[in-house]
């Protein structure tokens, strides 16, 4: 009990400190930069990805996952009309003079009574909602040939707990104990890296596995320890070139094992200091990936999928966008995995919106067998679909995960010769590997502008093959000045390549 207090007590205390807007002045008096933390009022807790806009000024921001947000370069006056909108909530407006109190911006969360909604609902059983959803997936989200412009940031954070390679033996000249060493050395224990993208993304109904991107810009944080990697990956390329037509790679650990594409599209490339290239058919295909999935991986979307697994409790409704919503609160059974919250709309039976994660005590995939350990024991999602016509279609969504490796095992790098009965070994290193490495990946979507085309102007866009990377050393604002993106983490202004 009294932990639960302190907590609270805690998270209230922060939440407060960082709520606080602060406005920053022009030397002419005008206001040059807003910046605060938009708050649940009941729950203290954040609210990510909500609009902050500036009424009749074309100004606006994002906040980001910790609710945080920034309005920068700008000339505004006090009078100015600053807005807050966030699905499900009571949106706020406020004259930027109103800020200067010192207040938290807190907004509270929109929820009619069940006596009071029940009045327009005809289905009052939480449970057959929620089966209603998948029943009607594919008339609610049907697939379009639209242009969409979109900003991706991703985030990859490694921990490496222990490595250790113990070299056995090598035929290569190359690969000796030495190499085995600087392999070992430059092996990051820690990394980290940014990337943020905005670009279009040309979606076809008649071609489903097909999206195509242009690229506007690309921007990423790269730790010098992932540069490190970036040369091993380069040293063992140059090993790889020297392979013949009929010969081949392969990793073995025991009787598990497969071969090594030495012509991947996306290898690294040769670069300079600042600037690569990226293989754009590759990045689109990920694109293209992400929004298959929705609504469709059974593992992520357990709870829409395995109903049996979940208890279901409809709390009431609200509107978004003017449209009723059921809201509805999920948490495991012995069987499920996630907890959240999810909003569905009463005509459609269309998921509107949802915000979920793994529940105290559950993972996703966990195997420890042979000297291989993996976990999964972190993911969050958070998505939100927007109505256009008879269409529900992605505004954004957040998926973070996280999961701990291991790995104890003898490892053999081996070059082969194809022959016509059994193929020959040329060249073998083998090692024995000790490693535990935790890890935190996350991706974040959002759809700034949707436009419906047709698929004569899907067909007349030409993909280029590559795109550049703009790479930094540190976070500044003017790296995306004038740009309406989700505004960055303390994490990301705070990090700074070391050297």
């Amino acid at each position: 009990m009294y932990k639960k207090l302190f907590i609270t007590l805690f998270i209230s205390l922060l939440s407060f400190f960082n709520g606080i807007a602060q406005i920053t002045y022009h030397s002419n008096g005008l206001v040059k930069k807003i910046e605060g933390t938009l708050l649940n009022q009941d729950t203290k807790e954040p609210l990510p990805y909500a609009n902050v806009i500036v009424l009749h000024k074309d100004k606006g921001s994002t906040t980001n996952e910790t609710g945080y947000f920034s309005i920068n370069n700008v000339e505004l006056k006090i009078t100015d009309t600053i807005s807050f909108h966030y699905i499900g909530y009571q949106p706020k407006s406020f004259e930027i003079k109103e800020l200067q109190s010192g207040l938290p911006i807190f907004l509270k969360e929109e929820i009619v009574s069940l006596s009071e909604f029940f009045v327009f609902a005809n289905n009052h059983n939480a449970e057959d909602i929620i089966k209603n959803v998948i029943k009607n997936k594919n008339i609610n989200y049907k697939a379009t040939t639209s242009k969409k412009q979109l900003f991706i940031r991703q985030r990859f954070i490694s921990d490496i707990g222990n490595i250790d390679i113990k070299f056995q033996k090598s035929s290569f000249s190359q690969l000796d104990e030495k190499m085995t060493r600087l392999v070992e050395k430059k092996i990051p224990k820690h990394s980290i890296s940014y990337t943020d993208f905005l670009g279009d993304a040309y979606f076809s109904k008649n071609n489903k596995d097909t999206v195509k991107i242009n690229p506007i810009k690309v921007v990423s944080l790269k730790d010098k320890s992932l540069a490190d990697l970036d040369e091993l990956e380069l040293m063992f390329k140059k090993i790889f070139e020297n392979t013949k037509e009929n010969e081949y790679w392969k990793i073995k650990s025991g009787i598990i094992g497969g071969k090594v594409d030495v012509n991947e599209e996306d290898s690294i490339a040769k670069k300079d200091s600042l600037n690569d290239y990226y293989t754009t058919h590759y990045y689109a295909k990920r694109i293209d990936t992400r929004y298959r999935k929705l609504l469709n991986d059974k593992d992520e979307w357990d709870f829409l999928y395995h109903t049996g697994d979940y208890e279901y409790t409809l709390i009431g409704g609200t509107k978004i966008n003017g449209e009723d919503v059921y809201i509805i609160n999920f948490r495991p059974k012995k069987g499920g995995k996630f907890i959240g919250k999810v909003y569905v709309s009463i005509d459609t039976y269309a998921l509107v919106k949802a915000d979920y994660h793994y529940d105290i005590g559950k993972t996703g995939t966990n195997i420890h067998l042979l000297g291989i350990g993996y976990t999964k024991n972190q993911m969050d999602v958070s998505v939100y679909f927007e109505k256009n016509k008879d269409n529900y279609q992605l505004k954004y969504y957040a998926k973070k995960i996280g999961n701990k490796m291991s790995f104890d095992r003898n490892v053999s790098l081996l070059k082969k010769k194809k022959r016509f009965l059994i193929d020959k070994e040329l060249n073998e290193i083998k090692v024995r590997l000790n490693l535990s490495v935790k890890e935190e990946s996350s991706v974040e979507m959002l759809i700034l502008n949707n436009k419906d085309i047709t698929n004569q102007n899907f067909i007349d866009f030409k993909q280029k093959n590559n795109f550049k990377i703009i790479y930094v050393d540190q976070f500044n604002d003017d790296i995306w000045k004038g740009y309406n993106i989700i505004e960055p983490t303390k994490q990301m202004r705070d990090y700074k390549k070391i050297e």
